[in-house]
């Protein structure tokens, strides 16, 4: 009997979904915020999309540990969304928690291993931690699931950052990339020198 029940509980507590979406795509962001409150009262805390929204738009506004804690509480609702997790990483990220970050990327790589954002994500978090081969590991396995300018530029730049400056010219030629919008002044001279 309270299997029978569950559909109806779960269509109550997101009933309003399609509002707060509405009102996030638009901007409307204190109206989104009313909805989404009035949303997790009528469901007791218990509705993942208004909570998933809810961090969104507290990391819009600066709120980044808010946010941190409000993808924490929707992945206890739904352990195996990706995009939870994803938001979460990115939140560590935004925070300066790298490690934290690269530790819930591996948990959603889990679920979604073939997932071009989560390597770029990683990819980013280990240039910040100085682990350039980890990055450029990162960042050539992204691209091999889909390439991406923003992926290839920080492939040559953690390849830059290693003074590997000929492999960061190939990959900004084989992503058809001008220097000049790539990095900065010192690396364009040094890879200038490399290709003289």
């Amino acid at each position: 009997m309270a299997s029978a029940n569950a559909p109806t509980m779960k269509a109550g507590r997101e009933k309003k979904n399609w509002l707060i979406n509405l009102l996030y795509v638009r901007q409307e962001f204190k109206e989104c915020m009313e909805v989404i409150e009035e949303q997790l009262r009528d469901s007791n805390g218990m509705c993942e999309y208004a909570i998933y929204v809810k961090a969104l738009i507290k990391r819009q506004e600066g709120q980044v540990q808010e946010s941190l804690q409000l993808f924490q509480a929707a992945t206890c609702i739904s352990p195996l969304n990706v995009y939870n997790l994803k938001q979460m990483g990115r939140s560590l990220y935004l925070l300066g928690k790298h490690r934290g970050a690269i530790e819930v990327y591996d948990e959603a790589q889990k679920i979604s291993p073939d997932d071009w954002e989560i390597w770029h994500n990683k990819g980013l978090c280990y240039m910040y931690l100085r682990q350039y081969d980890n990055s450029v590991e990162c960042f050539t396995k992204a691209n091999q699931i889909q390439r991406h300018d923003v992926t290839f530029m920080q492939l040559g730049k953690a390849h830059a950052l290693q003074e590997d400056h000929k492999s960061a010219i190939d990959v900004y030629t084989e992503a058809g990339l001008d220097l000049q919008w790539c990095c900065g002044a010192e690396d364009r001279l040094a890879m200038t020198q490399v290709m003289v």
